[in-house]
């Protein structure tokens, strides 16, 4: 685990001075229990598929590895967290500044919308929480990580600059795409299974046969997937597979 690799150069470190260390700001001094500590809880409420109202994990969307450095298939609708605790803004330029450190990276978002925690992504989680997922993001990540991703995502109401109308147009642009339902099974089970597990037709009652916009745009506990992770053609393939079924 990668917190007890991070532990194991902490005991080395403290072997040659002692239990501080001089840290970053100002001269303070570090204590790495603490700090391990703080990220241990991270790390839970990144895993706990009980922090919110609906039965998913920030495991489920995001990993806490560098997913190019396995043979995982597995397609998951957020990036990496590698990184996440020094983007320069998120939500496709929602959160910066401050408002990184109060949401945890946009974490917050996330925990409204998907996880139905708090009435909006202000009071989502508490500042302990947003405190406890930054550690976390920082403990696993090398500090080599970009501190911009690129967005490419068409969400409703994720992104708020987006009418009801123009997802309407959009998501219309997309049905016109010939699906193949061979390749969508290939694809169903690298990045719907997961939390589908009942199979195609649970999966359909749930998506309410508007595979495009909900895959697009999110429903309810479901995370939308952007165009990095599923292109057009992709979601067209999995709209064949489920309404054939």
């Amino acid at each position: 685990m990668r917190l007890s690799l991070y532990l194991f150069s902490v005991i080395l470190l403290c072997a040659c001075g002692g239990d501080e260390k001089p840290g970053r700001n100002n001269g303070e001094t570090t204590d790495f229990s603490a700090i391990e500590e703080l990220a241990e809880r991270g790390q839970t409420i990144f895993r706990d598929r009980e922090f919110g109202e609906e039965n998913v994990a920030c495991a489920d969307c995001h990993a806490d590895f560098d997913e190019t450095l396995t043979d995982e298939e597995t397609i998951r609708p957020g990036s990496s967290i590698l990184g996440a605790h020094r983007r320069a803004r998120t939500w496709n330029g929602e959160f910066s500044g401050e408002a990184l450190l109060a949401t945890a990276a946009g974490a917050a978002k996330c925990a409204h919308l998907y996880q139905g925690r708090g009435s909006s992504p202000a009071n989502a989680i508490t500042q302990s929480e947003a405190e406890a997922l930054m550690a976390f993001y920082e403990y696993i990540s090398t500090g080599e990580e970009a501190m911009l991703l690129p967005w490419d995502a068409l969400t409703w109401p994720g992104d708020t600059s987006l009418s009801r109308e123009q997802l309407k147009t959009e998501i219309a642009k997309l049905e016109g795409i010939r699906g193949n339902a061979q390749r969508g099974e290939a694809l169903f089970k690298r990045a719907c299974a997961g939390c589908h597990v009942d199979g195609y037709a649970p999966a359909m009652r749930m998506l309410r046969r508007n595979v495009t916009r909900n895959v697009r745009a999110g429903y309810g506990g479901m995370p939308f997937f952007s165009r990095d992770k599923l292109s057009d053609q992709d979601v067209a393939d999995i709209r064949m597979l489920l309404e054939g079924k």
